[in-house]
């Protein structure tokens, strides 16, 4: 049986804070009374974009998604780093509107606020405003996402992102991700064109509300984001709970 996601499934998709994001079975669907999920998860590290959040070690994290009827839904997730001293990096909290034009064609568009401390001190965090638009056709989404403020003020830059997915096999979830952020203007350390890319592939296995998954993700160039060399390529592997 494959899973179907709720109206909220793309804003999910966006924040990711549950585990590795996923783009199968995309067929988005409007739920018939307003809804309240959310799950809880703990990885062996917590990479967005290419950079991990967590300096390289594990993550725990939670997040929240509610449905109203018509495709409105609203979100909100959370991440901590554990390690010798364990801290509570920040959240991340979003609100959009997603519309089945079709079986297969879904829109979504939204906005989100990212208040991501760095996990070691005098580091940039993840800090800013970023509105999104995207669309679904089958298992593949697409979308564009813009800030006005990313993790700097006066610093504009554009996120562009493909992702799809499929299921080999019964509660088994295979997904690829493609991404590149380009800086639109001149604002510290970075500089208008410049741009970085990142990718991923993740697996997944259900056991009923219980997932497993394995990430394998890189990203370029090895300066990313400009302040910390990372590891161009990184395996993590996690568990989540859904509810």
């Amino acid at each position: 049986m494959s899973r179907k996601p709720r109206g909220s499934q793309a804003a999910r998709l966006r924040i990711g804070l549950a585990g590795p994001a996923s783009a199968f079975s995309l067929f988005l669907s409007s739920p018939a009374s307003a809804q309240l999920s959310g799950s809880i998860g703990l990885d062996s590290d917590y990479r967005l974009r290419g950079y991990s959040l967590t300096d390289d070690h594990a993550a725990v994290s939670a997040q929240l998604n509610y449905d109203l009827p018509g495709g409105l839904y609203a979100n909100v997730a959370g991440v901590a780093v554990l390690r010798d001293d364990p801290r509570v990096l920040g959240v991340i909290v979003g609100a959009g509107y997603a519309k089945r034009l079709s079986p297969k064609l879904s829109l979504d568009v939204g906005v989100l606020r990212s208040q991501i401390r760095a996990s070691r001190a005098y580091r940039p965090g993840f800090d800013y405003t970023e509105l999104y638009a995207g669309g679904y056709f089958g298992p593949v989404m697409g979308r564009l996402s813009y800030s006005p403020d990313y993790r700097q003020a006066g610093q504009a830059t554009l996120y562009s992102e493909i992702e799809a997915g499929f299921e080999p096999r019964q509660n088994w979830h295979v997904s690829g991700h493609l991404g590149l952020l380009t800086y639109l203007n001149s604002a510290g350390f970075y500089h208008g064109g410049d741009t970085h890319s990142d990718w991923r592939i993740s697996a997944q296995r259900r056991f009923g509300r219980l997932e497993l998954h394995s990430t394998l993700s890189g990203g370029g160039p090895s300066h990313y984001y400009g302040y910390r060399v990372h590891k161009k390529l990184a395996l993590t592997v996690g568990t989540s709970f859904s509810f």
